[in-house]
């Protein structure tokens, strides 16, 4: 008899902490599919049902799902619990998507997973007359999708009133250049199309209700002051002790190569000054390390050295690289801290890199070559010892462990390949660089440096996040776009620095790129993208989560994407068509 009571009385105790998640949230979603004639606008059905459990998530598709989705899925609900600031480790999430025919995969689900996570975890209603097609990216922001013509054609068929697609995309160029305005289109089918930017605005659309955004200023962090305005006054001041020495060795007339390097040299002298007076100490880190490579440059070829000069100079840098890399702190227990040795082993990595080139060169005898990588690899190591400082720094700790460390790699690692898969549909050629930034990756996973893999991934993911970003928007939309960016990524900072994670580097990404904003807006794009991408890492390392994806090896995730993806090649052609739509940026390194 006691032990029925117990059992009635944990019945009843379940029942009343249940949430009212148990019932299953739907909303509608817009392919594209492939048929004998092509490709042409497809619906689908998204379901979610969350249940108590342990975080976990689990994906059923009909037709079969593609890894691709698996890891957009696993993102989206991630960005979908910090924005409704919902603890999801007690609950597991079941999503459905069905479809009548095979669906072209990717993250273009993205946007619409977060908006239904989040609307069930706050218990808002939404209306299924409505949807939504579009990535997810960090911050919330919705990011471009292709085949937007034709997903107005599949909302139609099914009825539906309103159709969400991402902010700057509301034009269309067609395959004889012909520029649709969606929104026009939409009203011939008696469909609303509006363009969203981030989740406040989707959530907006779905339920009437805005999210209440309190206008917070961006504090700077005391320490991330101090010590980067000594960074920036050793890398400046830098520039004028090279510049001094070019000077002394300056003797008659320069030839024109030795006349636009000095120029280039000053210039960003100048910017140094600048920024420094402005207090934006990052950006004159930046240029004032550019300078400082370009007057090294101009005092190693005034100095007329020789082949063995220039080997011995190479010899000497090498070693000090290796003493210093092996006096890195190898234990960390902070955010910054793990930031901090990211970027400097990337730079030291760096600077090797350069030494490895300067020898090539030195091989094939050019001199000039030789010693402009000698020169850059010097200032890089340089620039390494100086970003150093920020080790130690306070601020909430983490277990680092490694079993943590190689989740987080992984997690990135996969969202970087799964966003590189799906831009690479539309443009094969555009991401080479990309590539081999994942591949890199990939190596640091195989080496267990996890530290730097994470860094790469979020690096590489940002580049194809730009490409899609900017995919079909028209020039005079690309500001709107950056400042939308820039906002969003302000405000992230301003959250994580309030849980005591201030992010070093996303925060000097945003300062960069608002420094960039008035003379080169798409690599300012780009440093946002960056910002966005290492302002949340935080998401990666609860340490009470379970570690949720097994180890896979390489080779094998290589063969099993190649298979996820190799029904979607035959639609190349199609897209190859369209590649001239949008605006591309080169991603320099």
């Amino acid at each position: 008899m006691l032990l029925k009571s117990k059992v009635v009385f944990l019945l009843v105790f379940l029942f009343l902490i249940s949430p009212c998640y148990a019932s299953v949230g739907h909303m509608p979603l817009l392919a594209v599919s492939q048929t004998e004639d092509g490709y042409e606008g497809s619906s689908a059905h998204l379901y979610l049902e969350i249940k108590p459990g342990t975080g976990r998530v689990f994906i059923e598709t009909y037709p079969l799902t593609k890894l691709d989705t698996q890891i957009s899925t696993r993102f989206a609900r991630e960005i979908a619990c910090k924005y409704a600031d919902a603890d999801c480790d007690n609950y597991d999430f079941f999503y459905t998507i069905r479809a009548e025919s095979s669906i072209i995969g990717g993250p273009s689900a993205g946007s619409a997973i977060s908006a239904l996570t989040i609307a069930m975890l706050d218990n808002l209603n939404i209306n299924d007359g409505i949807t939504i097609t579009g990535t997810i990216n960090s911050g919330g922001i919705i990011g471009p999708v292709g085949g937007l013509k034709e997903k107005i054609d599949a909302a139609s068929e099914i009825k539906i009133k309103k159709v969400l697609i991402p902010a700057g995309t509301g034009f269309s160029k067609e395959e004889d250049n012909k520029t649709i305005d969606l929104v026009e289109y939409g009203k011939e089918k008696e469909i609303e199309v509006i363009e969203v930017s981030d989740l406040d605005d989707v959530l907006y659309e779905f339920t009437g209700k805005k999210k209440e955004i309190k206008e917070e200023n961006l504090e700077i962090s005391d320490e991330y002051s101090g010590i980067m305005k000594i960074l920036a006054e050793r890398l400046c001041n830098k520039s004028y002790e090279l510049k001094k020495e070019f000077e002394k060795l300056k003797k008659g007339k320069l030839d024109e190569n030795l006349i636009k390097i000095e120029e280039n040299a000053n210039n960003l002298t100048k910017k140094g000054e600048t920024a420094s007076s402005k207090n934006i100490f990052y950006s004159a880190a930046s240029f004032c390390f550019g300078a400082n490579t370009k007057y090294k440059q101009l005092i190693l070829l005034m100095n007329n050295m020789k082949k063995k000069d220039v080997a011995d100079e190479i010899k000497s840098t090498r070693e000090e690289i290796k003493d210093f890399d092996s006096r890195l702190p190898f234990k960390y227990e902070t955010i910054t801290d793990l930031q901090t040795y990211a970027i400097v082993k990337e730079r030291l990595i760096e600077a090797e890199y350069y030494l490895e080139l300067s020898e090539e060169y030195l091989g094939k005898g050019e001199m000039n070559e030789s010693i402009s990588s000698l020169a850059y690899a010097v200032e890089r190591f340089y620039s390494a010892k100086a970003w150093s400082e920020f080790f130690n720094n306070k601020g909430k700790k983490f277990d680092f462990n490694k079993d943590v460390l190689r989740s987080s790699c992984m997690t990135k690692i996969f969202e970087a390949e799964e966003r590189y898969q799906y831009v690479i549909l539309f443009f094969p050629d555009v991401l080479a660089d990309t590539k081999k930034e994942i591949d890199l990756a990939y190596s640091d996973m195989e080496n267990e440096d996890y530290d730097l893999c994470l860094f790469k991934a979020s690096k590489a993911k940002a580049e194809s996040d730009i490409i899609l970003s900017t995919l079909g928007v028209e020039e005079e939309h690309v500001n709107d776009l950056l400042n939308k960016k820039l906002e969003i990524v302000g405000r992230n900072i301003v959250e994580t620095s309030k849980k005591g994670l201030f992010p070093i580097i996303g925060y000097s990404y945003y300062e960069y790129a608002k420094s960039l904003k008035q003379d080169d807006k798409y690599s300012a794009l780009l440093y946002a993208e960056y910002a966005l991408e290492l302002s949340n890492l935080d998401i990666y390392f609860d340490n009470n989560k379970k570690t949720l994806i097994p180890y896979i090896d390489k080779r094998f995730l290589s063969v099993f994407i190649l298979g996820a993806f190799i029904g979607l090649l035959s639609g190349l052609l199609l897209f190859r068509r369209k590649r001239e739509q949008g605006l591309f940026i080169k991603i320099n390194r």
